[in-house]
Parts: C-alpha cells; sequence; structure tokens
C-alpha cells in the first residue's frame, strides 16, 4: 500500500511541476496562468540567440500585454525556474525591450527539456547592449512562477 501511495504522489508532483502553467504572484493573491492563457495575450516573435543557445525563432506573450492584462502595477518582477534559481527584472526594461515570455522555440511548444515550458527571451541580438551577463542572469528559462516583489 505504501509503495501505491508513494507512486501516485510522484505522479503528482512531478505532472504539478512540470506542467505547462506558471503562477502569478501579484499584491497577495496567486492565478495559474496557463499556455493556452498567455496565447490569447498580444503574441510575438523573437528571432536570436541568448547565451545557452544558437540563434532560434522564439514565440510568446509580450510582457507589455501580460503586465496589462493581469493588473501588475509593480516595478520589479522575480521570476524563478523550476530548479528555484530567481532573478529580479524590472519591468520596465522587460516592456521597453519587448521581451516575451516565451512557450514556443522554432515553431515547437518548449518542453522543459529545451528551455520550457517558458522562458524569459529578450531579442539580444537586435540590441547589442544586451549582450551582457546582466541580460543572461535575466533570462530565465523553466518558468515556474513570477512573483511581483515591488
Amino acid at each position: 500500500m505504501n509503495k501505491i501511495v508513494i507512486t501516485f504522489l510522484g505522479i503528482l508532483f512531478c505532472k504539478a511541476a512540470f506542467s505547462a502553467t506558471l503562477t502569478l504572484a501579484n499584491d497577495g493573491t496567486e492565478t495559474s496562468i496557463s499556455t493556452a492563457d498567455l496565447q490569447k495575450l498580444s503574441v510575438s516573435k523573437i528571432s536570436t540567440s541568448t547565451n545557452f543557445t544558437p540563434f532560434a525563432e522564439f514565440e510568446g506573450a509580450t510582457l507589455t500585454s501580460f503586465a496589462k492584462s493581469y493588473n501588475v502595477q509593480g516595478r520589479l518582477l522575480r521570476v524563478y525556474a523550476l530548479d528555484d534559481y530567481s532573478y529580479t527584472i524590472p519591468l520596465r526594461e522587460l516592456e521597453k525591450f519587448n521581451a516575451i515570455i516565451a512557450y514556443k522555440k522554432n515553431g515547437t511548444m518548449m518542453p522543459v527539456s529545451d528551455l520550457g515550458p517558458f522562458a524569459i527571451i529578450y531579442p539580444r541580438d537586435q540590441h547589442p547592449e544586451l549582450n551582457s551577463l546582466d541580460v543572461n542572469a535575466k533570462t530565465v528559462w523553466q518558468i515556474k512562477k513570477i512573483e511581483v516583489v515591488e
């Protein structure tokens, strides 16, 4: 019986940990946001390389439309990855460079094994000032949570 319970809990954990949703923590409430929810927002494509991938085409919701649709009023977003890596990013910067919450890479939904289910993508190749260690750190992938911190 214990093996069955442990197996069942393991399956539930894996599904929850790697499902295509992220949590938005904003003003004391948490909202679960799916890929389908992001696809309803203003979508953009960015063709660029990153510090961890060669040149690719990424598709996802713009941070501007994300902030507007989910009433994000803060200045800073703390973005968390599945491995608990996190980085705080100014919302104004994300909007200035038309960064996206990507869910597709080269036309395919991004699995966990390839940055997914979600990643912050900047148009690095179009803006030389984005080719920096700071922006590399802000390019969080395998996103599980976005928290409005200030």
